[in-house]
């Protein structure tokens, strides 16, 4: 139970749906959300991931791995979508049961409502849910990590500003607006560590020996310009250089100044 951190606004909620009568109700949605992430844990047990903390959320949980960032984009998206297929799965296993008549109709009904709530939230692009995450999969495949981790953030900010101003004219309800307000916090967080991130992508690069079958091949010495899943070749004025050399410039105490003639 120490790699499980309850929010306090989930506290809260909690405790208010026992004041309301809507206990039965946060029980099913606490349900939904750890048969949600049960579904990442099993692939990510399988990839043999390393789990720092599981953080459960109003709107969801949030397993922060301690995985090298330039693990497969392919191990990644199958963490990715292993939750909420297990959430569908789950979903029907419920409308089975509702149908021999196990679960009353109510209930059903109830468990409708907050699967397709959560699932819909969960896969809004706004970071740290699952859609940003799924947003930055995808850019990672057109271009550099960088630029995808960068995009994925103005995506966030975009997104979270628009539900925010959204709910002065349609009434979503205190919850909705103070999980966006959560979201909002993470989102800057995330913006305040955007150097620390693409330099651990690079520093990472240097230390260990990835094996990537794709090449791309870089005009100049712009480390920038780096991509997940892919080896780098840098053309240097006349010269071939990789990304290893070229990182040992940056972060070894020897590495030639391959930009020099």
């Amino acid at each position: 139970m120490s790699k499980v951190e309850v929010h306090p606004l989930f506290l809260f909620i909690s405790l208010s749906s026992v004041l309301t009568g809507l206990f039965k109700e946060f029980i099913i949605m606490f349900s939904i959300i750890i048969i949600h992430e049960i579904g990442h844990l099993i692939t990510a047990y399988y990839y043999k991931s390393n789990i720092n903390k599981i953080y459960l959320y109003p709107f969801g949980g949030y397993i922060s791995f301690g995985d090298k960032i330039n693990k497969p984009l392919k191990e990644e998206f199958l963490i990715l979508i292993s939750g909420p297929i297990l959430q569908i799965i789950y979903f029907f296993i419920m409308l089975y049961l509702n149908y021999i008549s196990v679960i009353s109709l109510n209930t059903y009904n109830i468990i409708i409502n907050y699967h397709y709530t959560l699932l819909f939230f969960n896969m809004l692009p706004l970071f740290p849910l699952d859609g940003s995450k799924l947003i930055n999969i995808l850019l990672s495949k057109l271009t550099s990590f960088k630029l995808a981790h960068k995009i994925m953030l103005y995506i966030s900010y975009i997104g979270i500003i628009f539900f925010l101003f959204t709910t002065k004219y349609i009434n979503f309800g205190m919850n909705l607006y103070l999980m966006l307000s959560l979201l909002l916090v993470k989102v800057v967080k995330e913006s305040r560590n955007h150097k620390m991130v693409c330099n651990r992508f690079l520093l990472e690069r240097y230390l260990y020996n990835f094996k990537f079958n794709k090449l791309k091949i870089i005009s100049g010495s712009n480390l920038s310009k780096m991509m997940r899943d892919r080896r780098h070749l840098f053309i240097i004025g006349d010269k071939k250089v990789t990304e290893k050399d070229l990182l040992k410039q940056r972060y070894g105490k020897k590495g030639k100044d391959f930009t020099k003639n």
